[in-house]
């Protein structure tokens, strides 16, 4: 064999031994191709659903949304709303209220051509249901106060006891419907009351019209409760107990009191307050005895404020009453004259009604005179 021949033998050989080392390296390539292809794969069928994962969250972020924006439109609607019923409410409670101003303006009659406008509100001032016309002229509002006893006594009796056996039970104190009514600067006060002493029987709280047009004052006629003493102006409703001490009932009994037959008036303002009263018989005077001439009297009290602060109120005051002409009793008692007065008080629990201190009939021969005055520890009588 020539040496080209050799030559080219070697040359075929050496490119046969390259190209089988080649293949499996070709192989590889390929084997790696693939593993790539099919991780890309995997990562876009990860991608694709990653995707539409969020599409299905954004559909849902949507529809939340669109939900969120109905529920802010309502929201603003009832706000609205509110906004409205709030201004209604205020308008109502002004007319109710009767403000001075527009009660003078109102008291000016509308000219014979122009209707009286029509239509009535209801609101709540100070929680009392009011109903009133819709220039504010005119209302009624409703108002209430129950107090109930319910006791016992324990009793530790001698021979001299004269009421050995107190009863024990339940009374209604005090059961108040309290109707007010307004016309421009007048008010009439209806107030019936269905508890007593004892209860079951309705009677008598207050009956009265007022003027109150000449600020601060208010004029008073009819059946009333003239205050005297400190504790005697104080609301029941603002008690710290139920009863009163029995020494302001003894006091108030002989020409304040409740359902007394009342003539005057008062000032009141945030510091100070006057008042007097010409002051008649109570209510049923001539239940169970007959009078033939009825009692009258004076009822006057003044206090004052003459300082107070966040952590201070000095209260100050006086009051005082008297009888110029007592009830004439028709079929007076024996030894006693017609003119009489007795001063008495009950247990302070209202379930018994023996009077506990009473001084019986006393004659009556001339003007009788009480006071008391008050001070910022509360109210001494004498």
């Amino acid at each position: 064999m020539s040496t080209n021949s050799r030559s080219r033998n070697r040359g075929c050989g050496a490119v046969i031994a390259f190209c089988a080392a080649m293949v499996p390296v070709v192989a590889d390539a390929q084997d790696a191709a693939i593993d790539r292809i099919e991780a890309i794969e995997r990562k876009i069928r990860g991608l694709q659903s990653e995707l539409q994962q969020l599409k299905g969250e954004l559909g849902q972020a949507k529809q939340q949304l669109r939900q969120s924006r109905s529920e802010t439109q309502r929201a603003r609607e009832e706000a609205r709303e509110a906004r409205q019923d709030a201004a209604k409410a205020a308008t109502a409670e002004a007319q109710a209220t009767q403000v001075p101003a527009q009660a003078q303006a109102a008291a000016a009659t509308p000219p014979a051509d122009v209707a009286a406008p029509e239509g009535v509100a209801v609101s709540m001032p100070r929680g009392r249901p009011t109903i009133a016309t819709a220039d504010g002229r005119r209302s009624l509002a409703l108002g209430g106060l129950m107090q109930f006893d319910m006791g016992g006594y324990f009793q530790n009796v001698n021979p001299n006891t004269e009421f050995p056996h107190l009863n024990n039970g339940v009374n209604l104190r005090r059961g108040r419907l309290y109707f007010l009514g307004t016309f421009d600067d007048f008010t009439a006060n209806i107030t019936p009351d269905f508890g007593d002493r004892p209860d079951g029987v309705v009677s008598l709280f207050e009956a009265n019209v007022n003027y109150i047009g000449i600020k601060p004052l208010t004029f008073t006629v009819g059946y009333y409760h003239p205050w005297v003493s400190l504790d005697d102006a104080t609301n029941p409703a603002n008690e710290l107990f139920l009863e009163r001490p029995g020494i302001v009932n003894v006091y108030r009994r002989l020409a304040a009191g409740i359902a007394r037959a009342s003539l005057g008036a008062n000032a009141a303002t945030e510091d100070y307050f006057a008042s007097a009263y010409l002051t008649g018989p109570r209510f049923g005077a001539q239940q169970p005895t007959l009078l033939n001439g009825e009692q009258l009297g004076l009822v006057g009290r003044l206090a004052v404020r003459p300082y107070h602060d966040d952590d201070w109120n000095l209260h100050a005051g006086v009051s005082g009453q008297t009888v110029f002409h007592p009830n004439v009793i028709a079929n007076g008692t024996p030894g006693v004259s017609r003119t009489t007065l007795d001063f008495g008080v009950d247990a302070e629990l209202e379930i018994d009604f023996n009077q506990l201190v009473n001084t019986g009939s006393l004659s009556a021969r001339g003007p009788m005179l009480t006071a008391a005055r008050s001070g910022p520890a509360g109210a001494t009588s004498w």
